[in-house]
């Protein structure tokens, strides 16, 4: 087998194993969140997107449906949906400036600030790992791997949406 046949089926093979891995990791923390705020049994339906957007609220006191939207890279139509159902759920709430009564801002409710925090606290844990079996590497090894995965992101977005 020539070597970009193996880097081909190695790289299926890893896409694979991180699409379970995702699927694995969201339900953990969706337990997590439950098992967390057990008067909230409708959280179970949180997505990705909900809990980025609850993150990138968390971080910013001052968030808008557009500096979301720049914040996590989805459109606004989408975020727009998206915080009507946090709004409904008791995640978030709207306010606005008195100076400026035309721009509706969220913010967290208590229960979105503890999704938040659990939300933080799982990822810490992740990047965590993701650091110490970076270690097994030298600065030029971590060097190439940045490289690679930097342009192999900006091939996926460029070539293979048109397939």
């Amino acid at each position: 087998m020539d070597q970009k046949t193996k880097i081909w089926n190695q790289w299926l093979a890893l896409l694979h194993k991180q699409e379970e891995q995702s699927k694995r990791r969201e339900a953990l923390l969706l337990r997590l969140i439950q098992n967390s705020v057990p008067e909230y049994q409708h959280l179970g339906s949180l997505s990705v997107t909900e809990l980025h957007v609850i993150s990138a609220i968390g971080r910013d006191t001052r968030m808008n449906v557009t500096t979301i939207a720049q914040n996590i890279g989805v459109t606004k139509s989408a975020i727009s949906k998206i915080t009507v159902k946090l709004l409904k759920k008791g995640l978030l709430e709207r306010y606005q400036l008195e100076d400026n009564q035309k721009e509706v801002f969220f913010r967290l409710t208590k229960v979105g600030e503890l999704v938040n925090s659990i939300h933080d606290s799982f990822h810490a844990r992740l990047e965590k790992n993701v650091y110490r079996f970076l270690d097994n590497y030298s600065e030029a090894e971590l060097a190439f791997v940045a490289r690679f995965i930097g342009e192999a992101t900006k091939e996926l977005e460029k070539n293979w949406a048109k397939t």
